[in-house]
């Protein structure tokens, strides 16, 4: 086979022109497998060709072919799910590129890239064949193979994140991938309904917001419709029906729109090409979800383009148009002056056609309608010649910013948090008081702004102030806003400031500051609270310099175990927080040290087991009383407890944190501690708050069953215009459990904050 390719690349170089290259064509059908010389594969190739022969060279083509060969030989055995040769997807990924006329090397990667995922090829033989970029882009499309992952989001979360380490460096790699991820869905029917359903809630969450932040519009048009085909059938084809049916009449009006307007700009003296804009059925659907409307209610279903020469031209047109047909207040937007931030420009107006229906115009260049078409990949051929390399390179630092994940420990959950919420987001522009663009999830605060220009901003805001007026903490950011940030020396965050920001930045800052300062008061208390110890122990002991050593904590962590935490140390916090009474506490440690053999030292962080009792709860000194669980925090297996004697109904156990108990009442209180599991399960309270939407009740509730909850009840209600409050009642076995749970709720879309109730 080398000898062959060789020879027609030589005879290609030596000028035997497009014939050899048909041979080469030609005489790889010839070398596939009986089973693969089949109509598909034979289409796709030729399809393939014609696109490349229009911008590659001779020799370009050669390549292509010679990757095409060793491509095909490397899955000659596989079959895709719809039953082709599995030849045929990366022949349908790379003739999906070929449109937006790619390079070479991306074309030649993109008929190799799975085949350092699915076959014996190594990476040394395809850049010894074809060269570092082409590997380079091979490898970053490669998934991380079978890696141990905690679950499919951390696979997932991963995967993702090496994409755009190497995005970072060479955007064509996303080119390939939103390409790969084209076809994977045009062919998804083949697929389990599971499956279906996991790509395209994949799809529509991360790979469409992707085309759509790098521009790429064509791309996203069919990923979000063929995603919504599959996520919501039924919704999808009564849209579809219906705008079929409204097709003919709609069809005349814009045709009675383009024939005015060309009618008018006839003595202008512009060149102008006129038609019309069907819009694709997931973006009515989310116009209608949006906006509460009905199908009947959308206007912008009646579209028309207008594209020209020249920036000049285009407000011309504009012109034009708002004299031939009444402008819509409120309905016009100029991204030609402020273009978006994936480099999308256009004029945007809506009129009163002439039919007295609205009418949406849209007007551009023809290199604006290519940018919005094809995004960034027509940024990169001005690239690869060389002009506009800085404004493509300062485009794309949203790419780096992604990898800077602000959680602390750079978990995969918060990549992919971070990445869903603030990189692949519908976004928001406002400007400083200088005048500066800063972009924003849609639906942020002056929170979020105040965090994105710094973090000590976001620490000291205590106002804002938007296009000159004062507005509260919760006012949602408008394209256009200006804001200014009023900030003091006092000023400091609120926890309640974490359900108003919209950006994920802005939520692990807040977070991160009251995690310090938790820690700063925990070490507060840890030291008050070691010494009122101290002092009452040397009352107790007489011994004016008496200080917690080692053979005293080693006590302290038995007695605190005892009563349910897990430390000594803990044990001195809930004393320095004045829930828990210094003089018990003493009493207790001296009659233990009294007991204890002075030559034998207890290790300080000495951990002292349970004793093997039968009763769940056991209180310290007492037997046969009568003890039960409180229902106002209702205590479970790993909580810190403490006991409460009632009059009537023996002791009651809580959590030493319940608000309901008076820790201080040394008379009233009583230690206990968890002893043996009576129950296989114990009933705890959560509640959660996030932003209403459509499906959210019943993910919440899968997501509770399939953390092995078991549901009692599930309570909700709609707090404010968009924001759902639920209170659930489960078992659990303990309170690990109990967390594991409430961190399956927080991946749940639009959950904002879980607690227990």
């Amino acid at each position: 086979m080398r000898a062959t390719l060789g020879t027609l690349g030589t005879e290609t170089r030596q000028g035997q022109g497009i014939a050899a290259l048909r041979l080469l064509r030609d005489s790889f059908v010839g070398r596939l497998p009986e089973n693969q010389r089949v109509t598909p594969v034979k289409l796709a190739w030729q399809e393939l060709w014609g696109k490349a022969a229009r911008f590659l060279s001779k020799e370009d083509l050669s390549v292509l072919g010679e990757a095409l060969v060793i491509a095909a030989e490397a899955h000659k055995d596989q079959v895709r799910s719809t039953g082709d040769p599995y030849i045929v997807h990366p022949l349908s990924v790379a003739s999906i590129l070929a449109d937006m006329q790619l390079d070479r090397d991306t074309l030649v990667a993109t008929l190799l890239h799975d085949v350092l995922e699915d076959t014996p090829l190594d990476s040394a033989m395809l850049e010894q064949k074809f060269g570092a970029q082409v590997l380079t882009l091979v490898d970053g499309v490669t998934k991380l193979g079978k890696l141990p992952f905690r679950s499919f989001e951390d696979y997932q979360a991963e995967n993702l994140r090496k994409m755009f380490l190497v995005m970072a460096k060479d955007i064509r790699v996303v080119l390939i991938k939103l390409a790969d991820r084209v076809h994977n869905m045009r062919t998804l029917q083949a697929l389990r309904r599971d499956k279906q359903l996991r790509i395209a809630k994949e799809t529509i969450e991360i790979y469409a917001p992707l085309a759509h932040r790098l521009g790429i519009y064509q791309i996203k048009r069919e990923l979000e419709d063929l995603s919504y085909k599959i996520l919501d059938p039924d919704m999808y084809h009564e849209i579809r029906r219906r705008v079929r049916k409204k097709l003919p009449e709609r069809e005349a009006i814009v045709k009675k729109a383009i024939d005015l307007l060309q009618e008018r700009l006839k003595g202008s003296g512009v060149d102008v090409y006129i038609t019309g804009r069907a819009k694709h059925f997931y973006s009515i659907y989310e116009k209608m979800r949006r906006k509460n409307l009905s199908l009947d209610q959308l206007y912008d279903l009646l579209a028309v383009r207008v594209i020209v020469n020249t920036v000049v031209e285009c407000y011309t047109v504009l012109g034009v148009v708002h004299t031939l047909w009444k402008p819509i207040p409120g309905q016009f937007d100029d991204y030609i002056a402020n273009p978006k931030n994936n480099m999308y420009q256009s004029l945007h107006t809506t009129v009163v056609g002439p039919s007295g229906e609205p009418l949406e115009v849209q007007i551009r260049t023809w290199e604006m309608n290519l940018l919005a078409e094809y995004g960034i990949a027509a940024h990169w051929r001005y690239k690869e010649r060389k002009t506009k390399m800085d404004e493509l390179d300062n485009k794309l630092t949203w790419i780096r910013q992604a990898l800077e994940s602000p959680g602390e420990d750079n978990e995969p959950a918060e990549f992919l948090e971070h990445l869903k919420a603030d990189v692949l987001t519908s976004e928001v522009f406002v400007f400083t008081p200088k005048g500066d663009v800063m972009n924003l999830p849609h639906g942020s605060t002056p929170i979020d702004f105040a965090y994105t220009i710094h973090t000590e901003v976001g620490n000291k805001c205590v106002g804002a102030m938007v296009n000159g007026r004062i507005v509260s903490m919760d006012y949602t950011l408008q394209n256009g806003d200006i804001v200014r940030v009023l900030t003091s020396p006092q000023g400091r965050p609120s926890r309640d400031w974490l359900k108003l920001v919209r950006s994920n930045r802005a939520q692990a800052k807040i977070r991160s500051y009251f995690r310090q300062q938790d820690r700063a008061e925990r070490d507060e208390r840890l030291g008050k609270g070691q010494e009122m110890l101290e002092r009452e122990l040397r009352r107790r002991l007489e011994q004016p310099e008496l200080e917690l050593t080692s053979e005293y904590m080693g006590a302290l962590n038995k007695i605190a175990h005892d009563m349910g935490f897990s430390n000594g140390e803990d044990l001195l916090v809930e004393i320095g927080s004045g829930r828990q009474n210094p003089s018990a506490v003493a009493s207790r440690v001296v009659q233990l040290r009294a007991t204890t053999s002075q030559d034998v030292e207890i290790p300080q962080e000495a951990v002292i087991p349970k004793r093997e009792v039968d009763a769940e709860i056991v209180v310290d000194g007492t037997e046969g009383v009568l003890v039960g669980i409180a229902n106002c925090c209702r205590p479970i297996p790993g909580d810190a407890i403490v006991g409460y004697v009632t009059k009537n109904r023996g002791i009651t156990v809580h959590r030493v944190d319940c608000a309901n108990v008076d820790t201080s009442a040394e008379e009233r209180t009583i230690p206990v501690a968890w002893g043996k599991k009576t129950a296989p399960r114990y009933t705890s309270r959560i509640k959660l708050e996030a932003a209403d939407r459509p499906g959210l009740f019943a993910e919440v509730t899968q997501a509770l069953a399939a953390g092995d909850a078991s549901i009692l009840s599930v309570k909700a209600n709609v707090k404010g215009a968009n924001r759902a409050v639920m209170t659930a009642e489960i078992q659990v076995h303990d309170l690990e459990h109990l967390y594991r749970i409430m961190a399956r709720i927080n991946t749940v879309k639009g959950v904002m904050q879980v607690e227990r109730g």
